[in-house]
């Protein structure tokens, strides 16, 4: 009885600490702004590096029934933006093939980010 015990006191504090992670994970993100009605994605920035010039975004779009994870840099001086990569399974599948760098169309989830991010 007191191992059964033990193993339960052991998978509570790992549920616990799991829920914790997910929680504190969760907190990180902050949600991005979208200028026009319409878009029933909610965006999320996930992380934000400034190197050189340059910041290099990881956001993801949570869609009706999907979760896209998108890596973007924006040129705050210009704004222009170049896509690197996307995963609609993990941060970790996203393979780097950026783009030629482009400019932003007004009302665009991608022009929403990099006004949030250059604001």
């Amino acid at each position: 009885m007191t191992n059964y015990r033990q193993l339960t006191v052991f998978v509570l504090a790992i549920i616990l600490n799991s829920i914790g992670v997910a929680q504190a994970l969760a907190q990180q993100e902050i949600r991005i702004p979208r200028s026009v009605q319409g878009d029933k994605g909610k965006y999320y920035l996930i992380e934000r590096k400034h190197i050189n010039g340059i910041e290099k975004i990881l956001y993801k779009r949570i869609g009706v029934d999907t979760i896209v994870y998108q890596k973007t840099e924006v040129n705050c001086k210009t704004m222009m933006v170049r896509d690197i990569g996307s995963s609609g399974e993990s941060i970790a599948n996203i393979k780097d093939l950026p783009t030629k760098w482009f400019a932003l169309v007004d009302g665009s989830s991608t022009s929403d980010m990099a006004n949030f991010v250059c604001k």
